[in-house]
């Protein structure tokens, strides 16, 4: 039994200040590969800043929403999908070379690559 339904506009459903992105992180020869889950995110709204000892990703999704008629009326049933800007800093290991870095976006998949220095 459902106890709450929204009658709200989808425009108008609160948002989340920030929220986290899953990622995995692969340590290969030679290299560091972290891949960020960003389904739903445009390419042109992720925002990288590589430093010395980490990597912070920011950018922004867009609440997903039908296709409606102007003045078409909509209720939320349920809604799980996190939407709104988002942070994520991850802390690199001393042996990554940051200055090299190579990033590509590919079905909802950020890869990030690092070399690793030589010992």
């Amino acid at each position: 039994m459902v106890t709450q339904i929204w009658h709200w506009n989808l425009r108008h459903y609160p948002v989340q200040d920030t929220w986290n992105r899953s990622i995995n992180i692969y340590h290969l020869a030679g290299r560091l590969e972290i891949c960020v889950d960003l389904a739903g995110v445009a390419r042109e709204s992720i925002e990288l800043l590589v430093e010395p000892g980490r990597l912070t990703l920011h950018s922004v999704r867009s609440t997903p929403e039908p296709e409606q008629k102007e003045n078409e009326p909509m209720r939320i049933v349920n809604m799980e999908i996190d939407h709104g800007p988002f942070c994520r800093t991850i802390q690199l290991p001393g042996s990554v070379d940051t200055t090299h870095v190579q990033s590509h976006y590919t079905v909802g998949l950020l890869w990030i690559r690092f070399p690793l220095r030589e010992n």
